[in-house]
């Protein structure tokens, strides 16, 4: 799909480290993002939110897309699952299994005809040292 005009905002909140796998992270947003566009139509926005407050990081990725029908929402994350023609059906399946292995969850709120809102929220973990004895 080719999308000439789509308009990407950044924005962050707060300073916070994550204790992450950053190449499957870095899975999930790309994957994330790249559905977010597939449903934006030209001069449409995705939003990417970075907010770090108390105990963990959320991590929202918002379009102004065409939405999700409530039949297909609850089955989004299903392995195998698609409603697009050149899909596998595994992106959505696989962020939340990477992202459920950090300790997190994927939340996404819906409405057709006005886009989707997919919020990552990953814990602050603290690194424990190994006690030497």
């Amino acid at each position: 799909i080719s999308k000439t005009a789509i308009n990407i905002n950044v924005i962050t909140i707060g300073d916070s480290q994550i204790y992450a796998d950053e190449n499957q992270l870095f899975q999930v947003i790309l994957n994330m993002l790249l559905n977010a566009i597939h449903a934006s139509k030209e001069r449409q926005t995705v939003a990417i939110t970075i907010n770090n407050s108390g105990n963990h990081t959320e991590i929202s990725i918002d379009d102004e897309g065409e939405g999700i029908p409530p039949e297909n929402l609850k089955r989004i994350f299903e392995p195998f699952y698609s409603t697009k023609i050149y899909g596998t059906g595994l992106g959505l399946s696989t962020c939340k299994r990477i992202i459920k292995s950090h300790g997190g969850r994927i939340d996404v709120e819906s409405e057709v005809g006005k886009g989707s809102k997919f919020t990552i929220i990953l814990p602050h973990k603290v690194l424990q040292q190994k006690a030497i004895a």
